[in-house]
């Protein structure tokens, strides 16, 4: 985790960037954005869940896909900056970065703006591995839209995708590029053992928080966008 012995303001700005990334995790955009643009609190209406899939359904697509942008956004934001600050040699930054997309995640789940309620997170740990492991990242939002066109469920395009970020980390882990330092070899960079681990946590987090929508699928009463769209067409 740490790359070396840290002084007394490495550790205060570490604490300073982890609070941060909590802070732009926890900001529900789904509830921000619905009230400001569409005098609606999503909480209030579809799965009554603040994340981008409820706010599509809720508020629409064009407003949904702005929640969906700022949620990805507050994922990688922090580490966005933090690799700005240690490219003009300003800061670097001691710890694995991505402890601070986990804390943005976290905020996203139990926001402090919401009484340490939130959403599912998925987009915003989208966020975090495609600042991190690009190829994964863009490997998941693939199986995702394939698995979404098949069967109009997002739970189990989400799962899809977490299963698939996974995997191809694990792969690149096995025959990525070790000590990859120019832009061509950043997509297949190896990945660290920790990371590695870290987004298997991550993974069984997201499962978990979809068991609720498992228990839909099997009951047969899970949202699906293909049955919502074919009703609206004979309506």
């Amino acid at each position: 985790m740490f790359h070396t012995a840290l002084s007394a303001l490495d550790i205060s700005i570490v604490i300073f960037f982890i609070i941060l990334s909590y802070i732009l995790g926890s900001i529900p955009f789904g509830l921000v954005i619905g009230k400001c643009f569409c005098h609606k609190d999503i909480r209030e209406f579809g799965s009554k869940n603040i994340g981008s899939t409820n706010a599509i359904r809720v508020l629409g697509k064009k407003v949904g896909f702005f929640v969906f942008f700022m949620d990805v956004f507050k994922g990688m934001a922090v580490i966005l900056l933090l690799k700005l600050l240690d490219a003009t040699h300003v800061w670097h930054n001691p710890i694995d970065p991505f402890f601070y997309g986990a804390v943005a995640i976290l905020g996203h789940c139990f926001s402090i703006f919401l009484n340490f309620k939130g959403g599912k997170a998925v987009a915003t740990s989208l966020g975090v591995v495609l600042v991190l492991t690009p190829i994964p990242a863009f490997s998941c939002l693939i199986v995702f839209l394939i698995v979404l066109y098949t069967t109009g469920y997002v739970s189990l395009s989400s799962t899809g995708a977490t299963v698939t970020v996974i995997v191809t980390t694990w792969i690149l882990y096995a025959f990525g590029v070790e000590n990859a330092s120019d832009f061509g070899t950043y997509f297949i960079a190896k990945p660290t053992l920790l990371l590695c681990i870290l987004y298997s946590v991550l993974a069984w987090l997201i499962i978990i928080k979809h068991f609720k929508n498992y228990k839909r699928l099997i009951q047969g009463t899970e949202n699906n966008f293909k049955k919502k769209k074919r009703n609206s067409q004979e309506n």
